[in-house]
This record gives structure tokens, C-alpha cells and sequence, in this order.
């Protein structure tokens, strides 16, 4: 009886990362939406503090390994660092859409991935004196998880890296968690 309690959760842990594959959104040709918030800040700066990001993604399923992925979202972070006086510190806002290919194997609840794609960033600089508005063109890559919870809802999770070619500091880091919702 104690080898049974003992092999158990190895059994049930076997069942969920089985190769089998997803129950949901896994056949070419499936769509999904996912909406997400986080949080957003440059990785090797400290010139700006870590603040709000909010996205929302349309997913289509190219193969049961490949999709397509078109992201918008808005990315803030505040100024950490004070200028001048007369111009305090400097925030940064950026509306951005961008264009992923996302690469996934797909177990039965689990599936990992990883995402790399080029974006547009309408880029805003904010401080005491000036606003200043441009249009960047950057570069991302994430790796995520989604868990499958129901047949058309996953939990989302995304840590994504944003370089562009503005003023900001690069790498920009996103982490991200929302719903993925399949259909």
C-alpha cells in the first residue's frame, strides 16, 4: 500500500505534462484572445521605476507547434531619476502594437512558450517643462505558460523583453498574467 501513496503523484504529475496533445486552441485554424496586466521597466537602468502595462492579444493557431500572434498594449514607467530641478524627473509612455511568431509544444494542461516579434511604439516622454511624442520601431521576445484550465479559458504569463530604438533605455521588461480565452 505505501509503493501505491508513493507512486501516485508521480502518476498524476505524468498525466499532466503527458505528450498528448491540448485539449483546446491546439488544431490549425483556432483562434484565442488573451488580456493581460502587469507590470513594465527597463532591465539594466534605474533611471525609471517599474509601473503599469496592460495588453491584449489575438492568437492564431498556425500548426500545433506555431501561431501567429498580434499584441496592443499601453507600458508606462516613472521617472526615477531627477533631471534638473526645473525639470524633475521624466516618465515614459508607450502605445504599442506588435507582430510574434509564438513557438509551443502543447501538453495536455501546461504549455510553455516562446515568442519573438518586431512592434511599432508610440513613445511619450513626460517631465516639468516639455512633452515630447515619437514613433519608435522596436524588436520583443518573451517566454510564457499558459495553463489550461477549461477547454476555452488557460491562465496567461508572459516575461517579455521590448528593445527600441528611442531615448528609453533598453531592454524594457514586461511581466504580464491575465486569461486566455479560446474559441
Amino acid at each position: 500500500m505505501k509503493q501505491v501513496t508513493a507512486i501516485t503523484p508521480f502518476a498524476l504529475l505524468a498525466t499532466l505534462f503527458a505528450l498528448q496533445p491540448a485539449l483546446a486552441a491546439n488544431q490549425a485554424g483556432d483562434y484565442s484572445f488573451t488580456a493581460s496586466i502587469g507590470e513594465s521597466g527597463t532591465k539594466n537602468d534605474n533611471s525609471y521605476g517599474s509601473d503599469t502595462t496592460i495588453s491584449f492579444a489575438l492568437q492564431y493557431q498556425k500548426s500545433g507547434y506555431a501561431a501567429y500572434r498580434a499584441s496592443a498594449g499601453l507600458l508606462s514607467m516613472s521617472g526615477r531619476e531627477v533631471i534638473s530641478p526645473a525639470v524633475g524627473t521624466r516618465n515614459a509612455d508607450a502605445f504599442f502594437v506588435t507582430g510574434d511568431l509564438v513557438f509551443t509544444p502543447r501538453f495536455r494542461v501546461l504549455h510553455p512558450y516562446a515568442a519573438a516579434g518586431i512592434g511599432f511604439y508610440d513613445v511619450r516622454l513626460t517631465d516639468n517643462r516639455d512633452s515630447t511624442n515619437g514613433i519608435e520601431i522596436g524588436i520583443n521576445w518573451g517566454l510564457g505558460l499558459d495553463v489550461q484550465l477549461l477547454r476555452w479559458f488557460a491562465l496567461h504569463g508572459e516575461l517579455a523583453y521590448h528593445y527600441l530604438t528611442g531615448d528609453i533605455p533598453n531592454p524594457i521588461q514586461t511581466i504580464i498574467i491575465g486569461g486566455r480565452f479560446d474559441f
